[in-house]
């Protein structure tokens, strides 16, 4: 086998496997007679250890699929990165409206009896992630793709789920204001183990919890896809113009109001005169919710929420240019709240 890892530093979440541990796991899955050709491990993820693999001769549909291996129990993690692969492989069938640009699982296995970490084999999309090429993309094409970017999260938003929350093993709710000041409370925590203060964070809770009947006029849980932005899709540029064709890395998906997704936090944060036509043509896909008082109040407990996710990781990576933002972000949405208070 050919075995290609990257170099990274001792502290990283992500563990390069073995040749061997590599070779045990494709057997397993695909059969004693499984042959592994190749294994390179892709760069640009945060969290799992991902590999292409090239299974020779080819003894299953899929000659080459993708491997996701995550971190050991023994990685520093956060509340909210804690059995990511068992919540994404729970919540995945979810995700059918996509069709073709979901990756589906070919095996996954949670034994610990190879390795002492969960691991999944997917099939491999085609195409380039969208933020590597951005830059390449004339602004016809651009729109294009904002578009369907607007039409692909209008899908996912459309689907229902039975409680919010989630997904297991993370604790559901019968009512949305639970599940927001759940994790907001483990945000809490989170930030002062990383030595962070917590006095805005915990005047926002007070607030958002005050006003719960506000987050409750929300009823029906809907799918969100918890990270989706321009790293996490992925396009084909061809003949009639680009196009999606991939939207990975669904783990940190649950379900909740769509306006608390990190997509429309994303595009409240990095609007600018610049990137209002892509913005506005994602919107017009989308369709623009109303603006209320109560959507308002809601905003600003759902900044307070993300921004409670983004800042101790922020924190414990060493961006402290990411830190000082979201303690700027945290300030502006308690401010909001006091504004908003129901």
């Amino acid at each position: 086998m050919e075995l290609t890892t990257i170099e990274r530093a001792p502290a990283d979440a992500h563990r390069a496997l073995t040749a061997e541990q590599i070779a045990a796991m494709c057997r397993r899955a695909f059969g004693e007679s499984a042959v592994v050709a190749s294994a390179r491990e892709l760069g640009g993820g945060t969290f799992n250890t991902t590999y292409l693999v090239s299974l020779a001769p080819a003894q299953v549909e899929e000659r080459r699929v993708i491997l996701r291996v995550a971190p050991p129990d023994s990685a520093a993690l956060s509340w909210d990165e804690a059995a990511l692969m068992r919540r994404e492989l729970h919540v995945q069938p979810y995700f059918a409206g996509l069709s073709t640009l979901a990756p589906r699982t070919l095996a996954a296995d949670f034994t610990r009896q190879l390795i002492d970490r969960d691991y999944v084999f997917q099939t491999l999309l085609p195409g380039e992630r969208w933020d590597d090429v951005a830059d390449a993309l004339s602004p016809a094409e651009s729109l294009a793709l904002w578009e369907q970017f607007g039409r692909i999260t209008r899908t996912i938003h459309g689907t229902a789920g039975s409680a919010f929350g989630g997904p297991f093993p993370v604790p559901e709710f019968p009512a949305w204001s639970e599940a927001v000041l759940y994790r907001l409370a483990c945000s809490l925590r989170t930030m002062a183990g990383a030595s962070l203060d917590v006095t805005e964070m915990a005047a926002a809770i007070e607030i958002i919890r005050g006003g719960a009947a506000v987050l409750d006029e929300i009823r029906e849980p809907r799918l969100l896809h918890g990270d989706l932005w321009l790293f996490n899709l992925l396009i084909e540029r061809g003949a009639e113009g680009p196009r999606i064709v991939g939207v990975i890395d669904a783990d940190r998906a649950f379900w909740g109001d769509p306006m608390a997704d990190w997509t429309m936090f994303v595009l409240s944060k990095s609007a600018s005169p610049d990137n209002r036509p892509l913005y506005d043509r994602f919107w017009e896909a989308y369709g623009r919710p109303p603006q209320t008082r109560a959507s308002a109040f809601r905003a600003a407990a759902y900044e307070a929420m993300n921004v409670g996710v983004a800042l101790p990781w922020a924190a414990r990576h060493g961006h402290g240019d990411l830190v000082e933002r979201g303690k700027r972000e945290l300030r502006e949405a308690l401010e909001a709240l006091r504004r908003l208070r129901p």
